[in-house]
């Protein structure tokens, strides 16, 4: 990177002190608390000192806390407004509430830009221009695109740059859009300290790019200074600099006028060396993590049939607005991290039960008004399956079915159209004339990209309906392999361990689980040696051991489900001569373990569900799976886009870097590490942790800690008896096996279709419908929809899509009608001359050019 030029020789610098609080939601303290505080002590105070020193300012960040002054305090608000359209009060960042950036989806990050600027148009007028991250754990690499798009110009941010100095620059995302941006060398507590501003200076001025030099003046929950435009009125009298109480927007837009001179930046700013990530907090309170994504992927499906049934006619449910809210909850940056106080999540409990009663209703009421439009002169149909994803899928579905008596009494394939597929029963009830009651069966359906497919119940297909179908498809076992037509696995059940190969060649060893000591905190792992207390193979401390009670595998004619039952004992005996003699006696059980692993026949992945009940404190828990592949980097997803990270970072430790790595990072769906030749995609499902190290990959599952922060570093030093973890758990995750690398194995849509089921349901038998349809399609497969929705303002549909694998493609969208009107807009759904597209509309089809990774967002009048 080259040098950036400084000012002008001579010219005296300027220093932009700009008073501010850092509002938590939810922390050390509970949300009463935290609004009490920034109400009725800070911000109230705010407002006296703006009443009463001419030349003070003040930052606010977030519209949770504006939202709840309007409702407790219309006088405060008023006067807030007052001072917002003077300029004396500056809203920047702008977000409903300011998100954790690495681990919710992409969406999300929107929704909280989206659903913060709304209002603070609204109810205050103004535009907010500056994205002030004050707290967030590190951020994504495609931050400039989604902040740019959004509507802001330039970006402040306190943690995770790779540089120190300079400290202002233009970060370039992924697909190349730019951002002016400014990394806070001291922190957003620069200027806190009034009787050290020639100390902060020093340092600031060392690391600036330019003469302008921001000084925040403020901390997480701090009362504003009664003495600040005092101590600035003396540093002025003996001071060269001039300084000068500013808001953000003062400092950046005497910045942009050096803009030129600024250099360039790329990748994530997820970096210990200057601030702290925390990395570690990927795992802590893990079900957080999973709570967000469950709900995060079915708000994404509903939103998208939502909009299908309000082109149809019928309204678009205003619960949506409501679920997005909690979601945005659960995304706040002390939330979905989980490093806050046990009683404060039992309000984000709250949350969760709240959204998985709305989703669980609306969802279904959704769908089923859809078929309901869909009747017309084709078929009965006993089931519809629906997916809600932008291409074909073919993927395991599952759906319970009730029946009258005598109706039906045994269901062995189904039908569409001119295909029939088989099923699997998995549990069944009859009547006294042994018809079906009510069965629950799986299948393997092939549906239509956002779309839907009808199935009719088949009568068994006779022996020459066989012969006319054609399939080479099959799944055998043959001794302990297991075969399809994508790979093999080898199976232990002596350890429960696989081995999966693909065309000869050996692509992973595993589902070994891992413990590990634990003496960290909510904020870092922490170990006091090197080696696991036991591995699944028998590594680790000689003491414990690993002991299979049941192994046994389930078979139909669409999967093989291996069955592990094991326990974990701490001590077994003997405990010597461990490889000559065999143990006798285990005592101290403290965890339980479920494993099954499903191998389909028609799907080229493996699926692990994995139950924990956990007794065992200070543990880290993974499953890990070996691999012989040799690369310096692995590649993760992020939000709309994959970054490349370093394999073995568990051995770096530079000097000097505020923060150890202990190896791992967060990733959205998926990870692949991959030669060239072969490879394996590791795909979650809520457990966001992982690390590549010697070759083999690991899934963090939980993470069991007791204090909020060990050494009172990072928060007091207080128990938190909940994050223990001992619990019961079930973690979904699953590989996907290849060959050459994961762009043309194209891992984004495998980590797409395990985190988004297809969703089937019972229909009515004395109805027909049409057998498929597809209402929104985007090709080719590496253009990904993100979000189909209502517009905000009017009845406009927004569709956004993104490139996925780092490619310029010339995209096709196909309606399921012809739409009225075309036009690309920004993230907030508005037109944005900078961010224009040719749009060529021809009938149902709208084709335009994308860039590597961009983010496209189409308003569309239907």
């Amino acid at each position: 990177m080259g040098k950036t030029k400084r000012g002008k020789k001579g010219k005296k610098e300027r220093l932009y002190l700009v008073p501010h609080t850092h509002y938590d939601a939810i922390w050390v303290f509970s949300k009463e608390d935290y609004f009490y505080i920034n109400i009725n002590l800070i911000l109230k105070k705010v407002i006296n000192l703006l009443g009463t020193t001419k030349d003070y300012k003040f930052v606010i960040e977030q519209v949770y806390l504006l939202e709840e002054v309007e409702k407790r305090h219309i006088e405060l608000f008023k006067k807030i407004r007052k001072y917002v359209r003077q300029g004396r009060i500056e809203i920047a960042d702008g977000e409903y509430l300011m998100a954790d950036t690495m681990i919710p989806h992409g969406e999300t990050l929107i929704r909280e830009i989206l659903f913060g600027k709304q209002y603070i148009k609204k109810k205050f007028g103004v535009d907010v221009k500056v994205m002030w991250q004050a707290d967030s754990f590190g951020l994504n690499a495609q931050l400039p695109q989604i902040y740019r798009k959004s509507g802001y110009k330039y970006l402040a941010f306190r943690r995770g740059s790779p540089e120190k100095k300079p400290s202002e620059f233009i970060w370039e995302a992924l697909d190349g859009t730019k951002i002016i941006s400014h990394f806070m060398p001291l922190g957003y507590r620069a200027a806190l300290d009034l009787t050290k501003l020639n100390k902060s200076y020093l340092k600031l001025r060392e690391a600036a790019a330019t003469n302008h030099i921001l000084m925040p003046s403020g901390s997480g929950v701090t009362l504003p200074q009664e003495d600040t435009a005092e101590a600035v009125k003396n540093w002025n009298k003996n001071n060269k600099a001039r300084m000068q109480i500013a808001t953000p927007s003062e400092f950046f837009k005497a910045l942009g006028n050096c803009a030129s001179r600024l250099s360039i930046r790329h990748g994530e700013m997820f970096c210990g060396k200057y601030s702290e990530v925390f990395p570690d907090v990927a795992s802590t309170r893990i079900w957080i993590k999973e709570s967000l994504r469950k709900y995060e992927n079915l708000l994404l499906s509903l939103e998208k049939f939502a909009a299908i049934l309000s082109i149809l006619g019928k309204s678009y449910p205003q619960e949506l607005e409501t679920c997005w809210k909690k979601i945005l909850f659960l995304a706040f940056h002390d939330v979905t991290p989980g490093t806050g106080m046990d009683s404060i999540y039992e309000e984000v409990k709250q949350h969760r039960g709240f959204l998985n009663a709305q989703l669980t209703y609306l969802t279904p009421n959704v769908l089923n008004s859809i078929t309901q439009y869909e009747v017309n002169n084709g078929d009965n149909g006993d089931i519809i399956v629906f997916n809600p994803l932008s291409w074909d899928v073919s993927n395991w579905a599952e759906t319970d079915l009730n029946f009258d008596k005598g109706q039906i009494y045994r269901i062995d394939r189904l039908k569409s159209g001119n295909e029939e597929i088989e099923v699997e029963t998995m549990r069944f009830s009859r009547y006294e004339d042994d018809s079906l009651r009510s069965t629950r069966i799986g299948f393997v359906a092939n549906v239509p990209a956002t779309g839907y497919k009808v199935y009719k119940i088949a009568a068994k297909i006779t022996a020459g309906e066989q012969e006319d179908i054609k399939d080479e498809s099959f799944i055998r076992i043959e001794g302990n392999i297991i075969e399809n037509k994508f790979f093999k696995v080898k199976f232990s059940p002596a350890t429960g361990l696989i081995e999966v190969s693909k065309n000869g060649k050996t692509i992973c060893k595993g589902n070994e689980l891992v413990i590990e000591h634990e003496i960290g905190d909510l904020y870092y792992h922490r170990e006091s040696f090197d080696k696991p207390i036991k591995t699944e193979s028998g590594k680790g401390i000689k003491y414990g051991m690993f002991l299979i009670k049941n192994f046994w595998i389930d078979k139909s004619s669409l999967r093989r489900t291996i069955n592990i039952e094991t326990d974990y004992y701490s001590l077994r005996w003997p405990y010597r001569l461990t490889k000559k003699l065999k143990p006798l006696i285990w005592r101290n059980k403290f965890i339980k373990f479920n494993k099954k692993i499903i191998i389909y026949r028609d799907i080229p992945r493996i699926d692990f569900i994995t139950a924990v009940e956990n007794k065992h404190p200070r543990i880290r828990l993974r499953t890990k799976f070996a691999t012989d592949i040799k690369n310096s980097k692995y590649t993760c997803e992020s939000q709309f886009g994959a970054v490349d990270r370093k394999t073995n970072q568990y051995y770096a430790a530079p000097k000097g870097w505020v923060e150890q790595s202990s190896g791992v990072f967060p990733s959205l769906r998926w990870i692949d590490y991959s030669d060239g030749k072969k490879g394996l995609t590791l795909i979650n499902k809520g457990n966001p942790e992982n690390e590549v190290r010697d070759g083999n990959v690991y899934l963090t599952l939980l993470r069991s800690v007791d204090m909020l922060s060990s050494d009172g570093r990072m928060g007091p030093a207080v128990p938190v008896p909940d994050a223990s973890e001992f619990k019961k758990y079930i973690f979904n995750y699953a590989v996907y096996p290849h060959e050459n690398d994961w762009k043309k194995a194209k891992s984004y849509r495998a980590g797409y279709e395990f985190n988004y089921d297809l969703i089937a349901l019972q229909l009515p038998r004395d109805k027909k419908y049409r057998a498929k349809k597809s209402f929104f399609r985007i090709e080719p497969d590496n253009v990904i929809i993100s979000a189909i929705k209502k517009a905000e303002n009017d009845k406009d549909i927004i569709i956004r899509f993104y490139e996925a694998s780092g490619a310029e493609t010339d995209a096709c969208l196909t309606l399921f009608k012809k739409p009225k009107e075309v036009k690309a807009v920004n993230l907030m759904e508005v037109y944005d001359k900078e961010f224009n597209k040719k749009i060529n509309v021809h009938g149902k089809k709208i084709n335009l050019k994308v860039k590597p990774f961009e983010i496209v967002t189409l308003r569309v009048k239907l």
